[in-house]
């Protein structure tokens, strides 16, 4: 969720990776067959014979394009010499509350990030993101991509990439240790209690950062929770579910645990995600359990480091394993801007195989488009044959607003003492109110 609290009311149904990555080892498809000739033509003559705009733009998208970002402005400015596109970073967490406070006050940019599920949907209510069902790239989606950047039949997102949870390791600690990949609980927890014993610290973790907290539950949720309760969202939203009475109270067992076993390096609520990021890096850790978007930070700081990535296999042996599944970055429009064909004529040029395919292998994420086929690097080819048994949504694209911020502060209350002055109870349950609270609005 990048620091990924962008998780997202309506039921939908968990973004499908299978249908793009049968072809994973195929190569992108031409640019061209992203727009339609015609009408790509006609906006390329309007625009030009413009007078010279500058779009603003303001996004979490740097930290995950990197260079692809800078290259794709350019270039577009270079096939649309009148449109520059001013650009402004800022961090997820940041973003999600300016924006906010942006559009209400009338000062929101051209291009927004647009995250998916029920975050956007009160955006869309107020009127402030554009209508984007008429553009090209539109049939070009997975069906999944496209119901998450959509309401009530219309589209108001882009979609660029998705992302999947589960646990990068370490591969030459495990040739090592002559260690083998689990496939259930007792063989993860055994795994751990080796890897400890061999003087290396099992688990990076840097829950120093908010948003880390969340990307354990959110690995667990698939298998303990939606592969046997697919409804499990859609009751809660009528009443008929709590986050009390659920797999939930044992998800916060077995975080606990974990931590009381000293399966984490010492200090993990002081520790942040740089260092977490450092840990693995440098061979001090043998796992983490992050997604993907994890796995260029610790390629950044060691090249050379051997990377794989397995689903966290939180079942019973011989059960199904699902891994937690969805759309990362996502584009979109100001309904209100001075400048809506250009706005258009930017998020298309995103939409192209070529350009899409580019972020695609930057961002080292999965694709939305059907028929972008990006060559993905081998450790991503392993979590492969797992996404196509199963796999769920990020839990908060299908909540309302703020039971994901209460779970993560609440993580930490409990992860101070294991539970003992803030209870995995007293959790649930400010969970089980912050929904049923904002479900209506």
């Amino acid at each position: 969720m990048t620091r990924r609290n962008k998780m997202t009311a309506t039921l939908v149904t968990a973004v499908s990776v299978s249908i793009a990555l049968a072809g994973c080892s195929s190569k992108s498809t031409d640019t061209a067959a992203s727009a339609k000739p015609a009408e790509t033509a006609a906006a390329t003559k309007a625009a030009s014979t413009a007078k010279p705009v500058t779009l603003k733009m303001f996004h979490f998208l740097e930290s995950e394009a990197g260079p692809t970002l800078k290259d794709i402005n350019k270039r577009f400015h270079e096939k649309y010499p009148n449109i520059t596109i001013e650009y402004e970073n800022a961090p997820t967490d940041q973003y999600q509350t300016t924006i906010k406070t942006r559009f209400a006050s009338g000062d929101a940019p051209d291009i927004v990030g647009v995250f998916p599920g029920t975050w956007k949907d009160p955006f869309v209510k107020a009127g402030y993101l554009m209508d984007l069902s008429d553009r090209p790239w539109v049939s070009r989606l997975q069906q999944g991509a496209l119901d998450m950047e959509s309401k009530d039949g219309k589209v108001y997102g882009l979609p660029l990439d998705q992302n999947a949870i589960g646990v990068v390791y370490n591969k030459k600690i495990f040739k090592d240790l002559n260690l083998t990949i689990p496939k259930s609980w007792n063989e993860f927890l055994k795994l751990a209690d080796t890897i400890k014993a061999a003087n290396i610290t099992p688990l990076a973790l840097g829950m120093k950062d908010l948003w880390v907290t969340q990307i354990i539950p959110y690995a667990m949720a698939p298998s303990a929770i939606y592969r046997d309760a697919k409804t499990f969202d859609k009751d809660m939203y009528d009443g008929k579910a709590t986050f009390a009475n659920s797999p939930w109270k044992k998800m916060m067992e077995d975080y606990v645990m974990m931590d009381a076993k000293g399966y984490f390096n010492k200090g993990a609520l002081g520790t942040s995600y740089d260092q977490m990021v450092q840990l693995m890096a440098t061979g001090k850790a043998a796992m983490e359990i992050m997604g993907n978007w994890g796995l260029p930070p610790i390629l950044a700081a060691n090249p050379q480091a051997d990377l794989g990535m397995f689903p966290l296999p939180y079942a019973e042996e011989g059960k199904p394993v699902w891994v937690p599944s969805a759309i990362a970055l996502g584009l979109g429009a100001n309904a209100k801007t001075k400048y809506p064909d250009e706005v258009k004529l930017y998020l298309d040029f995103w939409a192209e195989a070529g350009n899409n395919a580019q972020l695609l292998t930057q961002a080292k994420s999965f694709p939305v488009f059907k028929d972008v086929n990006p060559d993905l690097d081998q450790t991503l080819k392993e979590l492969v044959p797992y996404l196509n048994v199963g796999t769920y949504n990020f839990l908060d694209q299908n909540w309302p607003a703020g039971v994901q911020d209460t779970m993560m502060k609440d993580i930490q209350n409990v992860m101070v003492d294991g539970g003992k002055s803030f209870t995995i109870d007293a959790m649930l349950k400010e969970m089980d109110k912050v929904f049923t609270e904002k479900k209506g609005q």
